[in-house]
């Protein structure tokens, strides 16, 4: 018996990893955006300006990667406090995508770097671009601690994700379907 799964089953519970949209494989939208230094003035995929992330904006929303990173590590939605950093509709993804991981006999290992180009304010909704990079952030065996086999490139791809004030704190509800990022570049990055 095989212990290799099928892509489909992947592709759906790393769509959700990557913020909880499919960062592993590129989604074939094309666009570009001119990338900027973190915080510096930069446009979106489709020429849309983008200001620097605000102050406080910057730590929930890092402090939501912080604590979804915890729980995909742990494969168990109890590692950490979800709920704290994210809501709905995106909360339900990330759980679902916990629950295929753990059915799957699969967690993350690894780390997620960012590159902040900024934001985009929308009404009382703030949209957060970062380029996400993901060379480092492996799907292994939860048994065996092995890595298991991606299918594709994982190059940084560019994450929109919508920020809402929900009873005073910020918290990611929405995640568009990433990008390529602007300079990025494809496989895995050299080890240092």
């Amino acid at each position: 018996m095989s212990r290799h799964r099928p892509a489909r089953p992947l592709r759906a519970s790393v769509a959700a990893l990557a913020a909880g949209a499919a960062l592993l494989a590129a989604t074939g939208c094309s666009g570009t955006s001119s990338a900027s230094p973190d915080g510096a003035t930069a446009t979106g995929p489709y020429g849309e300006p983008l200001i620097a992330v605000d102050t406080d904006l910057r730590q929930p929303y890092l402090s939501y990667w912080d604590e979804w990173t915890k729980v995909a590590r742990a494969a168990d939605d109890r590692a950490a406090p979800l709920d704290a950093h994210a809501d709905e509709p995106n909360l339900s993804i990330l759980r679902a995508s916990v629950g295929q991981m753990h059915q799957d006999n699969r967690r993350m290992a690894g780390e997620v770097k960012h590159r902040l180009l900024g934001m985009r304010v929308d009404g009382e909704a703030r949209r957060i671009y970062d380029c996400v990079d993901l060379n480092a952030w492996k799907i292994v065996d939860t048994g065996t601690g092995q890595e298991i086999e991606q299918v594709g490139e994982r190059p940084e791809q560019l994450s929109v994700m919508t920020m809402r004030q929900i009873n005073g704190v910020w918290k990611v509800t929405d995640i568009q379907n990433p990008l390529p990022c602007p300079g990025a570049t494809t496989g895995p990055s050299p080890r240092s």
